[in-house]
């Protein structure tokens, strides 16, 4: 792999990471309190370490299953499909 490639992957993996870090701030902004409740992880942790990538992935599961279990299905969390 060339280091073109890995700048441009890591380019990508942060704005994708970056993007979904402002759609959570828009749901706890917007009153979501599973969201508010379950997300803890940044942007460049979550882009760029193992773990963060990992614990990011945990909370989106989290998240899910605490709407499931408030709302009875997993429609406020569609936004996640980005």
């Amino acid at each position: 792999m060339g280091l073109f490639t890995r700048i441009t992957d890591t380019a990508t993996e942060v704005g994708g990471h970056a993007g979904l870090t402002k759609d959570i701030r828009k749901a706890v902004q917007g009153g979501d309190q599973e969201a508010a409740a379950t997300f803890r992880t940044g942007t460049l942790a979550a882009a760029l370490t193992t773990k963060g990538c990992n614990a990011r992935g945990q909370e989106v599961a989290d998240y899910v299953d605490k709407v499931v279990a408030v709302d009875g299905d997993s429609r406020r969390a569609s936004w996640l499909n980005r």
